[in-house]
């Protein structure tokens, strides 16, 4: 990060697109903003050769290239990775992460000394309330959204990169952040074929008693109305939200002239609905209504979801207190809804759509590249935001003292005394010491992961008076202690589509895994 005065900074964006034709209102505002700490408005200079982010990371930023060039690789399995593109002065690039919570697409290196703007993701009003950068953002957006979804389908694999490109300003990007609002209805005539591009939607279907019937769960990388596009019919289900979600529409006629020009991509799209068609005679209606609870809970959209199996689970409390040995206090609670024969605990999911995250005014919360959202306690202020906005009351908020407690038991059970914690010396290491004696003794001998320096006389850093805490998977660690010392095999971690397995009414693809290298 480099440290320069905002008049200074402005003097080296004022000539980029984004900021051209900034107000001197706006100007200003950008600058008092960059002027505060964790602002999420971050200026960083990169040495040649430099990685700057690794492909499946999630870094919500925007960078913005002020001089240099940045290069962005393809990974390979073998041998070196290949060039995709370079990105030189007035280029900008992160859109896909900053704007639509996707991870990175490609390795990016500094191709030479190169110097970035960074905009976290809760830092975009700065530049969106300038009408022409935000223009520039969702028609850039809107091409890399859909090059992403349509080179990531078999349905469209053998269509030139070219003709996508002549496709994607056609397209309409649609975003949702309700569950329950109709897309499409059923009985009306098909006027569009739509990429779920992140999020979920609910197909339901009315039937003739005048009933609802839940078919299914479309995530990201499914799609829907082809059916009705191709055999010229109406839309035989409704499709509504099922939460937060993102789709690309792509007009009947631009589909339907796809479908002539590239044959395989007509008979990919048939047998879709051929098979999403078998998938729903397995839709019971007992299926049904455990597809409707589970999305009105939530279920569906938990990216890595704790169950226990009420037939094997004896209450004998293991997990429970494994998790507290582990952390010092317990991040589960063995009571909550019941799905079927599956107990659903209260324990944090690492959610499709992570509410905390959006909520959080520092950028706290973090998304791992293994899926996992996790707390970047430097950042954190304490203010409950997160707690307050998971939908499930997963995240709980716990006085410093015991928090530090907390995390100073973790820390000599992984036997890690660099342990991350929200100030840099937990109470273990400085005996009886009070919390201000342990921050200004850290001070003055210069420890901790971020040094800071103090004016004499001044009071220490704040620390919050409390902080949150959820379910991290046992981050570091090598298993999960609440599913390692269930002694039935009650407890696990699923994809929630293993609820409905063999029906097909969700199809798998959670993001999530246990890190192997836990925090590190």
């Amino acid at each position: 990060m480099i440290a320069v005065a905002p008049q200074e900074l402005w003097q080296r964006l004022r000539a980029h697109p984004l900021f051209r034709t900034f107000t001197d209102e706006q100007r200003d505002a950008l600058l008092r903003a960059y002027a505060e700490p964790d602002s999420g408005l971050v200026l960083r200079r990169f040495a040649r050769h430099q990685v700057i982010g690794r492909k499946g990371e999630y870094e919500l930023t925007i960078g913005c290239v002020l001089s240099g060039k940045i290069d962005l690789f393809e990974p390979q399995s073998r041998g070196a990775p290949l060039l995709v593109a370079s990105i030189g002065p007035d280029g900008f690039f992160g859109e896909l992460g900053a704007i639509g919570g996707a991870p990175r697409t490609l390795d990016i290196v500094a191709g030479e000394e190169t110097e970035l703007f960074e905009v976290a993701r809760f830092a975009l009003k700065h530049l969106e309330i300038n009408p022409q950068a935000r223009e520039m953002l969702a028609e850039r957006y809107r091409d890399r959204a859909v090059r992403a979804a349509v080179a990531a389908l078999k349905l469209f694999e053998g269509v030139p990169p070219e003709v996508v490109g002549e496709l994607a300003p056609r397209c309409d990007i649609l975003r949702y952040d309700m569950r329950g609002l109709p897309l499409v209805a059923q009985g009306e005539a098909g006027d569009a074929f739509y990429l779920v591009r992140d999020g979920f939607v609910q197909v339901v279907r009315e039937q003739p008693d005048g009933s609802r019937r839940v078919l299914a769960y479309l995530r990201a990388g499914d799609f829907f109305g082809e059916g009705a596009l191709l055999e010229n019919t109406a839309y035989g289900a409704s499709v509504l939200t099922a939460g937060k979600c993102e789709l690309i529409r792509i007009k009947r006629e631009d589909f339907l002239d796809l479908c002539r020009r590239y044959p395989q991509v007509e008979r990919r799209a048939r047998a879709a609905f051929s098979h999403l068609r078998e998938n729903v005679q397995h839709v019971t209606p007992e299926v049904s209504e455990l597809l409707a609870q589970s999305g009105q809970l939530g279920v569906i959209q938990s990216d890595a979801l704790l169950v226990m199996d009420l037939d094997l689970c004896v209450g004998c409390d293991n997990c429970v207190k494994a998790c507290e040995s582990l952390h010092g206090k317990s991040r589960l609670i063995r009571t909550g809804a019941q799905i079927g024969n599956y107990l659903i605990p209260a324990a944090c999911r690492h959610c499709d759509d992570p509410k905390c995250m959006n909520s959080c005014p520092t950028g706290a919360i973090q998304r791992r590249p293994e899926g996992e959202i996790y707390f970047e306690y430097e950042k954190c202020i304490g203010c409950g935001n997160c707690a307050i906005a998971c939908p499930f009351d997963n995240i709980a908020m716990v006085d410093t003292p015991t928090f530090d407690r907390a995390q100073g038991r973790k820390a000599r059970i992984m036997n890690d005394p660099a342990f991350f914690r929200p100030y840099p010396m937990a109470g273990h290491e400085l005996g009886e010491a009070g919390l201000w004696q342990r921050i200004l003794a850290w001070a003055g001998k210069g420890g901790g992961r971020k040094p800071v320096t103090m004016a004499a006389g001044a009071p220490p850093a704040h620390v919050p008076s409390s902080f949150p805490i959820k379910c991290d998977l046992c981050d570091g660690l090598p298993f999960m202690g609440c599913v390692h010392n269930c002694p039935t095999g009650a407890a696990m971690r699923i994809d929630p589509a293993e609820l409905f397995a063999g029906t097909g009414a969700v199809r798998e693809g959670s993001r999530v895994r246990k890190a192997r290298g836990g925090h590190d």
